[in-house]
């Protein structure tokens, strides 16, 4: 590991700690000032682990939209919630596209794509309840329901990593436990975002966020280095 990895892992773990700390305690200036900065030594992070590699570059991309969606997240109006929604599903596309540059076998895509669209169907009729309820946020279902498909999709590829021969499996868990992760703080917050009550949830958002985006650029930087010719 170099030099420059063993600065920004400490400067990892104290920035998503204090980000963790401020979500918890509701301390928003702490919060909103410290959220970007995980991120950008994130992808510092994955460039060191060999993110300029072809096959991390779908990542690198990722991140880096991610980002701009944390960014775009801050200001509380509707127009930069459609902002940051719109950078996040570019992100998940990006993430599906490395993700599915190995193949996995059928049998195991097969099971995947029916829990996908089991999970994707509740998804549907509870966004289309809930916004029934609140005329206000009906016009948000255009926007909800394709956010929910990448998402769904995003995290059955990232799941399906541990049947693709390419994938070394450490590096395949991490990846599954990265998407399924991404996943749940995605979920958290659509809940959140229509009127679901849960005690500290921007904490539980931002830390299985956090967990995931490293778990999955950690998996994705190991294959990357494996997928490279010798």
């Amino acid at each position: 590991m170099s030099a420059a990895a063993y600065v920004l892992l400490p400067a990892l773990a104290v920035s998503a700690a204090l980000n963790w700390y401020a979500a918890w305690m509701q301390k928003l200036r702490l919060y909103y000032a410290t959220k970007p900065i995980v991120l950008i030594i994130l992808i510092a992070l994955f460039v060191l682990w060999g993110g300029l590699h072809p096959p991390a570059l779908p990542f690198l991309v990722g991140l880096g939209l991610s980002l701009l969606g944390d960014i775009f997240l801050i200001p509380r109006s509707q127009r930069w919630f459609l902002a940051g929604l719109i950078a996040f599903f570019l992100a998940h596309v990006s993430y599906v596209c490395g993700l599915n540059a190995a193949p996995a076998p059928l049998f195991p895509t097969l099971l995947a794509a029916a829990a996908a669209g089991l999970l994707l169907g509740a998804l549907f009729v509870y966004v289309i309840r809930k916004t029934g309820k609140k005329p206000e946020l009906k016009p948000m279902r255009k926007v909800f329901l394709p956010y929910a498909a990448v998402l769904v999709l995003m995290a059955a590829s990232a799941v399906l990593c541990l049947f693709r021969s390419a994938w070394p499996l450490p590096a395949a868990v991490m990846c599954a436990s990265g998407g399924l992760l991404f996943l749940t703080s995605d979920l958290l917050h659509g809940a959140d975002r229509l009127g679901k009550r849960i005690p500290h949830v921007k904490f539980w958002i931002i830390a299985t966020y956090h967990l995931g985006q490293f778990l999955i650029v950690l998996g994705a930087a190991q294959w990357a280095q494996l997928s490279l010719p010798r």
